[in-house]
């Protein structure tokens, strides 16, 4: 009595799931559908839900229409467009009020294609499942049903399910169930496939069976046919129920449907090919390849085995890769194109040839080899220029050439250009500024990546000497002749070999023997020998100049020579008997401290009384701390000049002090 026939026994449960899932769903009449079929083409998909037993001819061609403008089809019902109709105008002429179906062609004043019977029956002959996939078969006890029964588990509709052939989900197919009948005519694809085989019992007592199926026509659209009434059981359920046939596989199995009529199922359709819209030849590019669905996004569970192929007869190709999980659908190859000009770059799935995408490069020849001229021998840190010219194979100026060029030298010290791009002003060549510094044979490479280099090889010479430099001292003895080394450097160290200046030496020992004053040969060739003795000891330094380059220097430590004499300070008097102090001290010949000196010294003095007395120092060996000198004290007993001697034995070295009053007390 409320009009809402079966609605809250089938229709709600799928709408409620619907609703709660968040998809954004448009409703519309059997009357909307069959006056306005073209409004189907606004949407992604077009739903039949639970018994949708009766459609008019437009109806039928509204939903057929809009399957082959793209638009998926969902029959997640059972029954559906079993029965045609025709809607017409009321008693008052109001159009589309009243359904007309005669279910017989032999009382049907309509004859032809809107008469009103079974739509698979003459003369309408248009069989449900050319449309749904499968059509009515029978049923069973109303609002009972039976298990659903898995096939084809692999296919993408039981994604993430864990279904597998011949698992059973409960109580979802009843009471109106269809099927696929070989019979009649099937849908016009060649990739139907059919989801379930559920066997169940008819009211009559006969074996029967359900089928749900999907396939896709050529437009692309996807059609579903849940071949079962009850579907919507497994979606969701109501307040009032009192056992609730909710599953979890049933509601992603119905997820992955409508993402498909959404985004496209996950079926590679074809592959696309990213590559850069320009290339030089023989240089390598970076190009990505995409397994997508036939709305072009990305397909991640794609792992089809690609191959390679190119209208260049030339390009270096990668070789067949199968693609893994954890590409995702999505991989990078390296190519390489060498022929100038449009060339495509194809990858295509070995197994399924139109699954394939290719990509256009502009490929832009590039030169044979580099010339590289204008360089000559020259001067260390002067700057030349020389001229890049590309020439392409049969040697002429490849004036087309838009390579980038990169230098290298053997010289370290070189002063090379940038990396530089040619543009088309430079018609094949262009001139850069290049300084070498190092003396000897240097050359200078230039090179593209794919061309022959060029290079050129020049003598460079030193420049100006700018810094002179003094080595060849030791650390020695006073007095000690020693040959030092002048170089003359140029400023990038170079031997300047055609220096001539003249150098002149000092050093801050002022004892120290130098050279005179000498004016370099280019015989020297920048470098000369000179001997010198330094004498005094300490840190001492010996310093080249030539009034123009930096001066040159080396400081040496010296040492005292090996000693040559003994020195005696006394007091001029003394008393008898007081004791006074002597100062002894060893000396080498250029007068320095012998500080090294380790000998031992025997006193004697002319004063024999003195000595018998014992005023005079027993025999004393000299140590390190006394560094050449030591301090001693004697005593003198007779009045009179007396002289105080002090020996070496070991070396032959003596010394007698100058005469020392003594006086008595």
């Amino acid at each position: 009595g409320e009009g809402d026939g079966q609605f809250w026994w089938y229709e709600a449960y799928f709408l409620r799931w619907l609703e709660r899932s968040g998809y954004d769903v448009t409703y519309t009449t059997d009357v909307d559908t069959h006056a306005n079929g073209a409004e189907l083409l606004n949407h992604k998909a077009f739903f039949s839900v639970a018994h949708d037993e009766y459609w008019s001819k437009e109806m039928v061609d509204a939903a057929s229409a809009a399957r082959d403008r793209g638009v998926n089809l969902g029959f997640f019902g059972a029954d559906a467009a079993f029965w045609q109709i025709r809607f017409e105008a009321s008693a008052s002429g109001t159009a589309n009020r009243v359904v007309v179906c005669y279910k017989s062609a032999s009382i049907d004043p309509v004859q032809g294609p809107t008469t009103t019977v079974n739509f698979r029956s003459a003369p309408v002959n248009r069989p449900e499942q050319t449309l749904e996939g499968v059509q009515y078969t029978s049923s069973i006890a109303w609002n009972t049903a039976v298990p659903y029964v898995v096939t084809n588990s692999s296919h993408w509709v039981y994604a993430g399910t864990g279904l597998r052939d011949g698992d059973s989900i409960p109580s979802i197919v009843g009471y109106e169930m269809d099927r696929l009948f070989t019979t009649f005519p099937g849908p016009a694809t060649t990739n139907q496939t059919l989801l379930s085989r559920s066997p169940y019992t008819i009211d009559g007592g006969q074996a029967d069976y359900a089928n749900s199926s999907i396939y896709q026509a050529p437009s692309g659209a996807w059609v579903f046919g849940a071949g079962t009434i009850e579907w919507g059981w497994g979606l969701d359920t109501m307040p009032w129920d009192t056992v609730s046939h909710v599953d979890a596989r049933v509601q992603r199995i119905t997820a992955n449907i409508l993402d498909a009529f959404l985004n496209g199922a996950p079926v590679v359709h074809h592959l696309t090919l990213t590559a850069p819209a320009t290339a030089n030849a023989g240089q390598a590019f970076t190009t990505t390849v995409r397994a997508v669905n036939s709305q072009g996004n990305p397909v991640t569970t794609y792992t089809g085995t690609v191959h390679f192929t190119s209208s260049d007869t030339q390009a270096l190709l990668p070789a067949d890769y199968t693609f893994t999980s954890a590409d995702a659908g999505v991989h990078q190859f390296s190519a390489t194109l060498k022929t100038a000009g449009s060339q495509s770059v194809t990858a295509t799935d070995t197994i399924t040839s139109s699954i394939t995408g290719s990509a256009t490069v502009t490929v832009a020849a590039t030169a044979s080899r580099l010339g590289l001229t204008g360089m000559t021998s020259t001067t260390a840190g002067t700057g030349q220029t020389t001229t890049v010219t590309a020439y392409d194979a049969t040697g002429a100026v490849y004036t087309a050439y838009g390579g980038t060029v990169h230098f290298t030298s053997s010289d370290a010290q070189a002063v090379l250009p940038a990396d530089y791009t040619f543009t088309s002003t430079d018609a094949g060549a262009h001139q850069f500024t290049v300084a070498l510094r190092t003396a000897g044979t240097q050359s200078v490479t230039v090179t593209d990546g794919g061309a022959t280099p060029g290079s050129q090889t020049v003598t460079v010479s030193p420049a100006a000497a700018s810094q002179l430099t003094l080595s060849g001292l030791v650390n020695a003895a006073a007095g000690t002749a020693q040959t030092a080394t002048v170089t003359a450097y140029d400023p990038y160290g170079n031997r300047a070999t055609g220096y001539t200046g003249t150098d002149h030496f000092t050093s801050s020992d002022p004892q120290a023997t130098l050279p005179a004053g000498y004016t370099f040969t280019s015989a020297d060739a920048g470098t000369h020998q000179f001997s010198m003795t330094l004498r005094t000891p300490g840190n001492q330094t010996v310093t080249v100049t030539d009034n123009g380059a930096t001066p040159g220097s080396q400081t040496v430590t010296i040492i005292a020579a090996t000693p040559s004499r003994l020195g005696i300070v006394t007091p001029p008097t003394a008393r008898a008997n007081q004791p006074f102090n002597v100062t002894v001290t060893v000396y080498d010949q250029f007068g320095n401290v012998a500080t090294g000196y380790r000998g031992t010294v025997h006193f004697t003095a002319s004063d024999s009384a003195a000595q018998a007395a014992g005023g005079l120092p027993a025999d004393y060996a000299f140590t390190a701390g006394d560094a050449g000198t030591h301090v001693f004290s004697v005593t003198l007993v007779t009045a009179g000049t007396q002289y105080i001697s002090v020996a070496d034995y070991g070396i032959g070295l003596s010394v007698t002090s100058a005469g020392i009053t003594v006086t008595l007390m």
